[in-house]
């Protein structure tokens, strides 16, 4: 009999699903009394969005490790350099194979692909309501994508597995990008027909897959591969589908009050319930160490000085020493290895778990995944390469126009629109735009082609993708090859 461990968050709940979590214990429960009923299809689909919220207290997300750290945007932090050094080599490009946070990042992705591909293979079984069920199926290949989404980014050759495997078929070999950027293509296109708008979902759904998730999802898959037009077709099916319109003030998107805004396109959603651990552990990592923190993933100098006079959004993104917080306190930051603290995670002391009774798996700040000001600038982008910069200045202008009336800014002299814009105009909006809140700028500068001139450290050609994890190569019995140059 073959057993498969449930995640605690089963049952019809989840931090993926809404703020509120009904917790059924942890059982060994068998496949031939399992996925018999829709109760346990949709929690069979909600162990899919757990597997996306950090699981490791002792790893800080890779994809913040990856996205932020790795980048220009952020020192590692911390007390110091040998405090979790494995992050440091990343950032050094020193890593090795045996990398805690290389393994983490291979493990927890394929963990996601498992459950969702069980979900793709149980749920068609189920006698249950039709259209319920074919939700839940795009719901699945959503996630699926999604997690091959962050594997070809970070890995390149990575093995593609779509069945649930069976005892003697866990040895898969890896394919080539291209097969896995189709499969992300098939997924994302699939997901994108069946499941509902924003519009359609119930408020307390909120962080459930939608149409215009999967669209783009897709949308992001076609810019890494070049398909300009496709891209841009899709970006603009976003921008004018009216399911989304940009939050008038960029200072509150990225705080609790700001979830699921107006121009939020997908979220993986953390639940604030004390002493449930069915939140986060990134608000502890990355707070200042000189309060509640751990003082992780700091501000670089260099960020700082690519914000344009005035940006209202420099503020909304970084703490600097005096700065007076929302709270009405003054930031301390002499203790951070930059001078600089993150405020993406920054909470007022009611929203600080252990102020509630809460634990380090509690913290309320949702991932923001995608979002409708991104979506306009990678628009914007593809644009460009179509030979339609009259559009992209159009994108990159409202963009603007929101961050500078946002923060209580009353200099409307910030800012001034574009009257051309070029490529560059577009990477540099994209880092303010997005700098440390979808973790992003490490992939734009590889997928970009900017990483090279940009990292001190990175060889292109190696450091575009991570090592292969040694463990992995071990267990395969070299049938998975390492990447190049490690």
């Amino acid at each position: 009999m073959k057993y498969l461990l449930l995640l605690i968050i089963a049952a019809g709940s989840l931090a993926g699903c809404s703020k509120f979590l009904e917790e059924d214990p942890t059982a060994h429960l068998s496949t031939a009394t399992y996925y018999k009923t829709a109760a346990d299809a949709e929690a069979a689909v909600n162990a899919v969005y757990a597997a996306a919220r950090p699981q490791n207290f002792f790893a800080l997300e890779t994809r913040i490790v990856v996205g932020d750290v790795m980048s220009d945007d952020a020192e590692k932090g911390g007390g110091g350099a040998s405090d979790v050094a494995e992050i440091q080599q990343l950032k050094l490009f020193t890593a090795k194979p045996d990398n805690s946070y290389v393994q983490d990042a291979w493990q927890y992705n394929y963990h996601g692909v498992y459950l969702a591909n069980l979900v793709l293979d149980k749920v068609p079984a189920i006698a249950m309501n039709a259209a319920d069920k074919e939700n839940i199926l795009a719901q699945a290949r959503f996630w699926r994508a999604y997690f091959y989404l962050q594997l070809v980014q970070l890995f390149g050759n990575v093995p593609l597995v779509t069945v649930p495997l069976a005892t003697g078929e866990y040895n898969q070999p890896q394919v080539p990008e291209a097969q896995v950027w189709a499969q992300i293509e098939k997924d994302a296109d699939s997901a994108m027909q069946v499941l509902p708008k924003q519009s359609q979902l119930a408020a307390d759904k909120n962080g459930k897959a939608t149409s215009g998730a999967a669209k783009t999802l897709l949308m992001y898959t076609y810019m890494w591969q070049k398909k300009w037009t496709d891209a841009q077709r899709l970006g603009e099916e976003i921008i004018q589908s009216g399911e989304y319109t940009l939050a008038p003030d960029y200072a509150k998107i990225f705080t609790t009050a700001g979830e699921f805004g107006t121009g939020s396109i997908f979220e993986i959603n953390m639940a604030n319930i004390p002493g449930k651990g069915v939140g986060s552990n990134i608000n502890l990592w990355i707070n200042a160490r000189n309060t509640w923190g751990y003082g992780f993933v700091v501000p670089s100098p260099d960020l700082v000085k690519t914000y344009e006079r005035g940006d209202p959004r420099l503020k909304a993104t970084v703490i600097a020493n005096n700065d007076v917080l929302p709270d009405g306190s003054v930031a301390n930051t002499t203790s951070s290895q930059t001078g600089y603290y993150n405020k993406r995670y920054w909470l007022p002391p009611n929203e600080i778990p252990f102020n509630a009774g809460g634990s380090v798996g509690d913290g309320p700040t949702n991932e923001r995944i995608f979002r409708l000001a991104v979506v306009m600038l990678w628009t914007a982008e593809a644009a460009i390469h179509n030979g339609n910069a009259g559009r992209a200045l159009e994108l990159v202008n409202q963009v603007r126009q929101r961050a500078r009336k946002s923060g209580g800014n009353t200099d409307q002299t910030v800012l001034p629109d574009l009257t051309t814009v070029t490529l560059d105009n577009i990477y540099h909006e994209m880092r303010v735009e997005s700098a440390l809140g979808e973790h992003l700028r490490f992939n734009e500068l590889v997928r970009t082609g900017k990483a090279a001139a940009t990292l001190p450290g990175y060889a292109e050609g190696t450091n575009n993708h991570l090592p292969i994890p040694l463990r992995e190569i071990q267990l395969s019995n070299g049938l998975l090859k390492q990447n190049p140059g490690y």
